[in-house]
């Protein structure tokens, strides 16, 4: 019996590379709300990872404006995204292999699923993951247990899982939940940046996933 059945992955920087769409959304919606704040490059970069609340709430309190900001931002995700976002690769290979060998394969992402679901559909991911597990669905976001628990109880009694994802929240959010977590090192903030929460594992590219199990079920 496999001591893991069951594998969570982000969506956005980890399966499918939507940056450039979310970094011009963050710029597009800080010159309409906020002409006058200079943002950084190094300031995205922390944006990505954290809900759409959580990033605005740090420049405003207003729950309003926090709103009206998180609207501008998908308006202009929903211009910008067509064309402009690119599935990593050997995802599609590497998956249909998992699903095929018997793995539960379920999303976890940190956005609403209105957002995530056109890269998630244009490659035909949702005909081979078993559950797909978005903001909407959860009470407390990663880096909390919440989301990892609430995705888990899409699958019957799983008997181990990992969080795979390109963010310090995804490991985290592993962690916290008790499972394993693996960065992947084609993350945007870079493989060093994930190392300081200390996941179990750092895929060097998506094949590196065969490594990582095969550790886990004692056979390397």
């Amino acid at each position: 019996m496999k001591k893991l059945d069951t594998i969570l992955f982000d969506l956005d920087g980890t399966l499918i590379n939507t940056n450039d769409v979310i970094i011009r959304s963050f710029r597009s919606t800080f010159d309409r709300h906020f002409p006058d704040v200079s943002i950084t490059d190094e300031d995205i970069h922390t944006f990505i990872g954290p809900t759409l609340e959580q990033t605005f709430g740090n420049y405003t309190k207003d729950p309003f404006e926090i709103q009206d900001m998180i609207n501008s931002y998908r308006e202009f995700y929903v211009i910008y995204e067509v064309g402009n976002f690119e599935i990593y690769p050997d995802v599609v290979e590497v998956v249909k292999d998992l699903k095929v060998k018997g793995y539960n394969l379920g999303i976890l992402t940190s956005k609403f699923k209105e957002a995530a679901w056109p890269s998630y559909t244009h490659y035909g991911l949702e005909k081979i993951f078993d559950s797909f597990t978005s903001l909407d669905e959860v009470e407390f976001p990663k880096p909390h247990r919440n989301s990892v628990d609430v995705a888990l109880s899409n699958f019957d009694n799983p008997k181990g899982a990992i969080m795979i994802g390109d963010n310090q929240g995804d490991i985290l959010a592993g962690k916290n939940a008790g499972i394993y977590s693996a960065g992947v090192a084609w993350s945007f903030k870079g493989a060093l940046h994930l190392m300081e929460v200390e996941p179990d594992f750092m895929l060097r590219d998506m094949k590196d996933i065969y490594r990582v199990l095969r550790i886990i079920e004692g056979d390397e």
